[in-house]
């Protein structure tokens, strides 16, 4: 069945399959290339059955292995026709149509169950992290202002575009939701000398942001907690949130918004930078939510405005990035194949594999299947900011 849906599909290049029976198959055409073969009778029908978990789950199994060409063509040739797939797909179509039914169940983010799913990534080992990511370990999309810019100055050139759109100034009182490392939270402090703190779940994280501070003599402008953002009394003249929302949950979006706007000052302004989707609401990856982010949704840019329309809360700016987060993946990539031995030392093979899918397909997400940045910029007041974006470039 698997076979009989793939001579249905519009390949953008040409995929040979050697089944478990050794039988070859040719699909699609093109100058690339990818030859594989499917170890057993289990993995074709899973393939058939839902694509989107068992292609990740097989190659990490080595029940699918390349022959010819990369695992990246391979998810390249695969994600540019993922929407073609579904169509010729019934089983599979009913299965993504009830997945995005039913996607608030596959989010349940109360408490002590969002602190573990935030440890299931967050508190691997950190010298993974130190392995791939820029030195000063930002974990999301960094800003290109051209693709030949390198991953460290495209993150600090991430922080200043958003320090510039908070219009931050010295001695505002910040919080950062879901601080990483660290690493913005000590930048506002050092650009601008406001008074910023920094929540997180993670215990990796909060041991080192609060080294950092105290090492980079911060100590007295920046502070950092384990704390949920439910439980913040505070208010605030900025806050941000990078790359948290995706961990917040659909169920979850209006409390999350009524939270936010609720600990801004009169002058208070919100900046809320997230993966999207640029189409119709639909359920997070079945591979992404097994074995990378578990509670994780990505959010369409309408989940968020019935929120805060809901709420009357005043947007005041919204920026798509487009391909950034393709491009600074490209470089998180590139950075495992260099530490490939020290990362199967530090793991195995199979976390390896399972790493490399999940930035790959992480990347063709953005490339292939729709998914951006949004910079949403929330304004306590309408009249906080300037009235044109020219302040946000001086």
């Amino acid at each position: 069945m698997l076979y009989t849906v793939l001579t249905k599909v519009n390949f953008d290049g040409k995929i040979i399959i050697i089944d478990s029976s050794n039988a070859i198959r040719e699909f699609g055409t093109g100058y690339r290339l990818v030859k594989i073969k499917l170890k057993n009778k289990s993995i074709e029908k899973k393939l058939f059955r839902n694509p989107a978990l068992y292609l990740g789950e097989g190659y990490m199994n080595e029940e699918i292995l390349i022959q010819k060409g990369t695992i990246e063509e391979l998810i390249d040739i695969v994600t540019s026709c993922y929407d073609d797939f579904i169509r010729n797909n019934s089983i599979y179509r009913f299965y993504e149509n009830f997945s995005g039914y039913v996607k608030v169940f596959q989010q349940l983010n109360e408490g002590m169950k969002s602190k573990q799913n935030v440890a299931h990534h967050y508190d691997l080992k950190e010298d993974l992290y130190k392995l791939f990511l820029d030195k000063d370990m930002q974990y999301s999309c960094a800003y290109f202002h051209n693709e030949n810019i390198s991953l460290d100055q495209a993150q600090i050139d991430k922080k200043k575009h958003i320090i510039n759109k908070l219009q931050i100034k010295e001695n505002m009182s910040v919080l950062d939701i879901g601080c990483g490392w660290g690493g913005t939270a000590l930048e506002i402090a050092k650009q601008t000398g406001a008074n910023v703190k920094g929540i997180t779940l993670s215990e990796n994280q909060f041991a080192t942001a609060s080294k950092r501070a105290q090492e980079e003599g911060l100590s007295d402008k920046v502070s950092f907690r384990i704390q949920d953002y439910r439980d913040e009394k505070l208010k605030y003249d900025r806050i941000v949130s990078i790359g948290m929302f995706e961990h917040v949950g659909v169920k979850y979006f209006k409390p999350y918004l009524k939270k936010t706007n609720d600990l801004l000052k009169d002058n208070g302004v919100f900046l809320l930078h997230t993966i999207g989707q640029r189409g119709i609401p639909t359920a997070t990856s079945p591979f992404i939510r097994k074995y990378i982010f578990p509670g994780g949704y990505i959010p369409s840019l309408s989940d968020i405005i019935i929120e805060t329309q809901k709420l009357n809360i005043n947007i005041t700016d919204i920026e798509i990035l487009r391909l950034h987060y393709a491009h600074t993946l490209s470089h998180w990539y590139k950075n495992i194949q260099k530490h490939k031995e020290e990362i199967v030392r530090m793991f195995d093979h199979r976390f390896y594999r399972m790493w490399e899918f999940y930035l790959l397909a992480s990347k063709y997400s953005f490339v292939n299947m729709g998914n951006i940045v949004f910079q949403i910029q929330i304004a306590k007041n309408i009249n906080n900011l300037p009235l044109t974006r020219n302040y946000m470039y001086n």
